[in-house]
Order: C-alpha cells, then sequence, then structure tokens
C-alpha cells in the first residue's frame, strides 16, 4: 500500500505558478498542497481540476518534488520522512512513471524505448526484458518501428512498457490517455487495468475525466484546491465536473 501524508507550498513572491506548476495568468499566487491518502494495491484514481495538485502529488511521490513536510511510503518502504531526514533519490524509489505525452525517444525503436527503463542490474534478463513487455501487451510487431510510425494506443503501450521495463514497486500515470481517441481510449482502459492485475502493483492513475475515472478505478481520491475532498469507492464518488 502506497500512504501519502504530505504538504507542499508553491508559488508565491517572484514566481507566476499555478497549482499544477505551470505558468498562471501573471498574478502571483500561493498554492498549498496538504494532502493524506492511501492507494492500496489495485487502480486508485486520483481525481480532480487542473490546478489541484495531482501532477504535484505524484511528481513527489517519484522523488522529482521535494515535499516541505511529511511522509511518503510504499509498505516498509520509506522514500520521504522529513521528521527522520529520509529523502530516497528518484533511482532508489522504484516507481514508473508515465506521463500523458509519452516522451518516446524519436531516434530509438519501439524495442530499444523499452530497453532504456531496463534496470542496469537485470543481468541476462535486461535483453529479453523487452520482448516480454511488448508480448504482454501484445504489440509484438512494432519492435523495429520508431515512435512516428505508431499510433496513439500503440506508442502509450511501448511507453507504459518502458515504464514497467524497471520492474516499478508501484505505477503513477498522469492522465495517460488524453492523447488517444474514444474508441482506443476504451481498449486502452480495459488493458490498463488487465495490467494491474498481473504485475500485483498499485496503481495510481491522474485523470479529469469522469467517464475515465469510473471505468478505470474502484478506488478514487478527489482533490480539490490542494486538499482531499473525498477517499473511497468510485462508484459512491459524486465527480463534479472539471476541466
Amino acid at each position: 500500500m502506497l500512504t501519502v501524508s504530505i504538504k507542499k507550498r508553491l508559488g508565491g513572491a517572484g514566481t507566476r505558478e499555478g497549482g499544477n506548476g505551470r505558468a498562471g495568468s501573471g498574478e502571483e499566487r500561493v498554492f498549498l498542497l496538504d494532502v493524506e491518502f492511501t492507494a492500496p494495491e489495485g487502480v486508485t484514481i486520483l481525481f480532480g481540476p487542473s490546478g489541484s495538485g495531482k501532477t504535484t502529488c505524484l511528481r513527489a511521490i517519484a522523488g522529482i518534488v521535494t515535499p516541505d513536510a511529511g511522509r511518503i511510503a510504499l509498505g516498509e518502504r520509506v522514500f520521504f520522512d522529513s521528521a527522520s531526514g529520509v529523502n530516497l533519490p528518484i533511482q532508489q524509489r522504484r516507481v514508473g512513471l508515465l506521463f500523458q505525452d509519452y516522451a518516446l525517444f524519436p531516434h530509438l525503436t519501439a524495442e530499444q524505448n523499452i530497453a532504456f527503463g531496463v534496470r542496469a542490474d537485470a543481468g541476462g534478463g535486461k535483453r529479453d526484458r523487452p520482448r516480454e513487455l511488448l508480448n504482454l501487451l501484445g504489440i509484438e510487431y512494432t519492435a523495429r518501428q520508431y515512435p512516428r510510425e505508431l499510433s496513439g494506443g500503440e506508442a502509450q503501450r511501448v511507453a507504459l512498457a518502458r515504464a514497467l521495463a524497471s520492474d516499478p514497486a508501484a505505477m503513477l500515470l498522469d492522465e495517460p490517455l488524453s492523447a488517444v481517441d474514444v474508441k482506443t481510449r476504451e481498449r486502452l482502459v480495459a488493458e490498463i487495468r488487465d495490467i494491474q492485475q498481473k504485475t500485483g502493483i498499485p496503481f495510481l492513475y491522474v485523470t479529469h475525466n469522469t467517464a475515465e475515472a469510473a471505468a478505470v478505478g474502484s478506488e478514487i481520491i478527489v482533490l480539490q484546491e490542494g486538499r482531499v475532498a473525498y477517499q473511497g469507492p468510485t462508484v459512491q464518488a459524486r465527480l463534479p465536473d472539471v476541466t
């Protein structure tokens, strides 16, 4: 189980950042993220409007952003604890992170992109791991194709395979289906749930799409203005219309 209890102040004097870390409308703004939640084994949705703190939460878990205070742990492994001075570097957290733009290397084939994610200590398995993941995701035929030759759904699966190549203890997905069409999204939702069941690790899945949230996760955390407004079963959540 992933447990998160953190505080983070963003923005302030001399900055123009919004709650999601991107440039705001030009006015100085202080955004306070103060959240406490758990993500059990399975797919947990992190839901809320733009600027509610979803991406900042993922970046803090991954180690890209350092909270001002609090604690982040996966089971008994502590990633961050301000009280005891623990702050593991990104490479020691073993967390897979998939952004919405996929960030595939354009000069590498699908297989080479996945190989880039394989841990250095994988030994002989380093050579076989990309093919295993391509087969797992049903896209073994893309092995020698470059990102420009892939469809949106294929690119998403290659990026997911690369994130899984490091054998992560948890997966963080930041709106991974925002760039694909509705039909592809419906198919990939089912595949993501299937991959989670096969790997057996926690998936924390960010979206502000209500239909996607209901289809992907059985548990949901709703963020509003940097706070947890609700955590519980997705079927019982009253999801607001967000943008």
